[in-house]
């Protein structure tokens, strides 16, 4: 039986940068085969390529029989295809996401109902709320059913449970094995190391290049010290020191949906703070409460000696945030990025150059000084937003999910700078889905 996929000398060069160097290897029909590497090592492109979104500057390759660039309207209907970033209309509610996307295709959520129905069924309920009000773990079962909605023979996912939950990616998982047994064949990339172990197969990507494939157990050992890096150590903070964030019974409600629900803790100063839960658990809600951006409910919140309902400009003042979805403006230059932040920060103007090539020089990027940020491979971005959240020294910064989706090198040399933060005295709360992370 020929290979369902395959791929043959594939190249893509972005200006400079060689994003694809001639990359080859196939896909066998009904195969669970994943993609791991570094961010930035050409994985999203590749995947690109074979939906039809890309043209190549080389090779060739073909799904389901077809060629790339000869029949991409055939290809199209065999495959379905959840990207990294964009998947679903976030105004729309869950139905119209659904219809829109069988519309597409020339068929209906009635005729294909079969096809989703173990996954929609956990949604379905929720029918007539907006995809943006979903929580991470319910819109990756939205995106997949939208992406299965005309029976495709390929099935594309690039790092599908990113932002989202332990049990919710379990959860997804669950699904994709079913899908597989149906005779499915999926294309995955992943960050996630016990994600990968779940395929038959996988392909380690670097720069570009193929660099192994083989069973999960022996590319994860043949390149541990890459895929699987050792812990960092750190000495905790100092549980003695004053609090310098107290929380006592704080409620946030939406109309008559309590988010928040009567939390109490305390975080000391100089230590480094987790903060964990499910998917929709308030996590997010309470760090805008805590950050000034959101008015409790009820209850009260100190932060660094301000009170959170009454002077939420005090708070902001002595803070950093890194916020899931937003941390820096994509259109801008890095160095634009960090003078924006400093000036809205209120660092002395004659501060803020040498100020900024010093931290650029520290993140290792000042190469990229004058590259557009939405240019920036996911993990540089991440570095860059936590350095912009404490260019200013702050006592306490915020870190909402910020090494979401970058792969396990990437995560490490983000932990040293925190460390380093903490080192210098900045006390850091972090949500995080990693359990290693939380250790």
């Amino acid at each position: 039986m020929k290979p369902i996929v395959t791929i043959s000398g594939i190249s893509k060069r972005y200006g400079s940068v060689e994003a694809l160097k001639a990359i080859s290897f196939s896909v066998e029909r009904g195969e669970l085969f994943g993609l791991i590497g570094p961010d930035g090592s050409g994985k999203s492109t590749l995947f690109r390529i074979l939906t039809t979104l890309l043209l190549p500057d080389a090779g060739k390759a073909t799904v389901c029989g077809f060629d790339s660039v000869d029949d991409y309207a055939q290809i199209r209907r065999c495959v379905g295809y959840m990207p990294g970033k964009f998947s679903l209309y976030q105004d729309l509610s869950v139905k119209e996401n659904l219809d829109f996307f069988a519309t597409i295709f020339h068929t209906s959520l009635q005729t294909n109902y079969n096809q989703i129905k173990d996954i929609y069924r956990q949604i379905e309920p929720f029918n007539d709320r907006r995809a943006g009000a979903l929580s991470g773990g319910m819109k990756q079962k939205l995106a997949l059913c939208c992406a299965l909605i005309h029976k495709p023979e390929v099935l594309f996912l690039d790092e599908p449970t990113t932002g989202v939950d332990p049990v919710s990616r379990k959860e997804f998982w669950e699904m994709l094995k079913r899908l597989k047994e149906q005779g499915v064949t999926i294309l995955v990339s992943t960050p996630f190391m016990d994600e990968a172990r779940r395929c038959d197969r996988i392909a380690f990507l670097q720069e570009g290049e193929i660099r192994g494939i083989d069973t999960p157990e022996n590319i994860l050992t043949r390149f541990r010290s890459i895929l699987c890096p050792p812990g960092l150590a750190h000495e905790r903070g100092n549980e003695e020191s004053e609090p310098i964030i107290r929380v006592e019974q704080l409620v946030k409600r939406f109309g008559n949906f309590t988010a928040v629900n009567h939390i109490s803790f305390e975080v000391k100063r100089g230590e480094i703070f987790g903060f964990l839960g499910a998917n929709g658990a308030g996590k997010t809600t309470a760090m805008r409460m805590l950050t000034g951006l959101s008015k409790p409910t009820s209850g009260k919140a100190i932060v660094a000696g301000f009170d959170a309902a009454t002077q939420p400009e005090e708070i902001k003042r002595h803070i950093g945030y890194m916020s899931q979805k937003f941390s820096l403006y994509e259109d801008l230059a890095v160095w634009e990025n960090v003078r924006l932040f400093a000036g809205i920060y209120g660092v002395p103007k004659a501060e803020i150059a040498p100020r900024t090539n010093t931290m650029l020089r520290r993140i290792g990027l000042e190469k990229e000084r004058n590259t557009l940020v939405r240019e920036l491979p996911l993990g540089w971005k991440q570095r860059l937003a936590f350095s912009v959240a404490i260019f200013h020294e702050p006592e306490l910064v915020f870190l909402d999910e910020p090494t979401g989706g970058v792969d396990p090198a990437t995560r490490r040399q983000f932990w040293e700078l925190i460390y380093q933060a903490a080192g210098r005295g900045i006390t850091i709360f972090v949500t995080t889905h990693y359990m290693d992370e939380a250790r």
